[in-house]
């Protein structure tokens, strides 16, 4: 279209209607306001919502295993729906391995896989598998690494070679090392500024005390830098092995398809000595341990309340996944009625267990202003031992129990979802049997089960308790309520210190009378 047959349309468009057509149109709105004002009552939101329908059957998806002869786990699970596929392996090289003094080792190493091999820069791993709209990705987490492709069917095999090429040859090359470095001190040091950040490094340190799982996985500016790519490479070394690794394949292609592609890219793969979790020693709290992180500028308390709890494998997973969702699992659950509907005190507040290899965390969080910091605080305390004290309502237990059963089919939808769920499943040694059962087990979890679960497992009196934000306002009262408690100014917190306090740096010596020390040069 011209310019001028442009603006034509646009003259055109904004001609009037004639005032009888005006008129009409008019009459037939106010019309029909006037039947929306008469519409019977009956058609309201009914005051409660209705009942939820009969739980379908839900089966996981069947899936084949297979052992290499190396050692490496396989996994194949067909899904026909989508013409795509999804990769995760999971391999035994999380935090819980890192070695003493090196915090953030294994998040470094795993970062760094894809960031160049022996034959492949960065650049062409990532033009590579941009090309053919895939993904490939590495993390890590407290217990394990993983490395994650997904592609479309047809570009199984590349996935596989990019896969095994990241896994196998990292090459950790040096300006990638240093530039990981410079993105993990700025990142460092923007959480250093986050209050939140603050209250959840000091409670897993207390939690946990010098035990791997209470290390930052990310490290700490000091770790960070001492670091090298020697470091990178012996630990990708000792814990980069099939023997105990797992290697999921999900989506459209044919379970003898992936097995020779996984045996012609992973078959070569040696074997070496499994790297094995350390004993495991926690701090044993006689009383409530409360440490408070002092933040002057602080115009709001974070709060974490918490303990030791349980291992993946623990009898009481499902009673503490149904016990977790009623305290604090959702809007709908204690923590939140009382602490942010009811009273108003904060945004949120939540619970939840993090279930490790070795042992979890049970925490509860919530944020509220300065000077209702004490009230949040006796809440969710109360909160927590009030679990133990009397049975769960029945139409509470329900709702909970429904909430779990009806989300989880929403947590496998995709073939990345159900990848994990499998590794994550037979990465803590469990079965099949599991993920069949969960919906069965959730459903039988009593109120007596949650009862005693609450009196016998959780300990509010012994718990640890960290609270960031402005002491001297809440100070005085906290020690009338609670007792004693320790203080650590927020640029002081040290997470690797035996105490958590940051040791001060000694200045330089001065330079002898004669040596230059001044600056000024020679007979200057």
């Amino acid at each position: 279209m011209t310019r001028r047959g442009f603006a034509a349309a646009r003259r055109s468009s904004r001609r009037r209607w004639p005032a009888g057509a005006r008129v009409a149109i008019a009459g037939a709105l106010l019309a029909g306001v006037a039947a929306a004002a008469a519409a019977p009552r009956a058609a309201a939101v009914p005051p409660k919502p209705p009942a939820p329908q009969p739980m379908r059957e839900l089966r996981f998806p069947v899936f084949e295993q297979r052992t290499l002869p190396n050692g490496l786990r396989l996994v194949a699970i067909e899904r026909h729906a989508e013409p795509e596929v999804s990769l995760r392996l999971m391999l035994p090289a999380g935090k819980l391995y890192e070695p003493a003094g090196k915090a953030g080792l294994a998040s470094a190493t795993a970062a760094l896989l894809t960031q160049g091999t022996a034959s492949r820069s960065a650049q062409q791993i990532a033009a590579a598998i941009d090309g053919v709209g895939g993904s490939l990705d590495a993390g890590s987490g407290a217990d394990f690494a993983y490395v994650t492709a997904a592609v479309t069917s047809d570009q199984l095999d590349l996935a596989l070679q990019l896969l095994a090429d990241v896994v196998l040859h990292p090459s950790f090359p040096a300006p990638e090392v240093e530039r990981w470095r410079r993105k993990s001190l700025s990142s460092l040091e923007l959480q250093r500024a986050n209050p939140g950040y603050l209250a959840e490094i000091a409670f897993q340190r207390l939690v946990f005390g010098t035990y791997p799982y209470g290390v930052p996985a990310s490290g700490t500016p000091e770790s960070v830098r001492g670091l090298t790519r020697d470091d990178l490479a012996a630990f990708h070394r000792s814990h980069y092995l099939p023997n105990g690794a797992i290697l999921a394949v999900v989506g459209d292609f044919r379970p003898d398809q992936a097995l020779a592609g996984v045996e012609r890219v992973f078959g070569s793969w040696a074997k070496g000595a499994a790297p094995r979790p350390p004993a495991l020693e926690l701090p044993a709290w006689p009383r409530q341990k409360i440490l408070v992180v002092d933040k002057p500028d602080a115009v709001q308390t974070q709060i974490r309340v918490g303990q030791a709890a349980l291992a993946y494998t623990d009898p009481d997973f499902f009673t503490a996944t149904v016990y977790g969702t009623i305290l604090g699992g959702s809007s709908s659950a204690r923590m939140f009625k009382e602490i942010r509907i009811k009273r108003g005190l904060a945004y949120g507040a939540y619970c939840g267990f993090s279930e490790q290899l070795v042992s979890g965390s049970f925490a509860a969080r919530t944020s509220t202003k300065t000077a209702s910091t004490m009230e949040a605080l006796r809440l969710t305390l109360d909160e927590i031992a009030g679990m133990g004290k009397a049975p769960v309502p029945a139409a509470e237990l329900e709702e909970a129990k429904t909430y779990l059963n009806g989300t989880f089919p929403l947590e496998i939808e995709s073939a990345g979802d159900v990848a994990e769920r499998v590794l994550t499943t037979l990465g803590f040694g469990l079965g099949r049997e599991f993920l069949d059962s969960y919906r069965d087990r959730i459903a039988a979890v009593t109120a007596a089960a949650i009862q005693r679960f609450a009196a016998t497992r959780i300990h509010p009196e012994r718990s640890v308790v960290v609270l960031v934000g402005n002491a001297a306002a809440f100070g005085p009262e906290l020690a009338k309520q609670l007792g004693p408690f320790e203080t650590i100014p927020a640029a002081e917190l040290d997470p690797l210190a035996p105490d958590l306090r940051r040791r001060p740096v000694a200045p330089a010596p001065a330079p002898p009378p004669g040596s230059g020390g001044s600056g000024r040069g020679p007979g200057g």
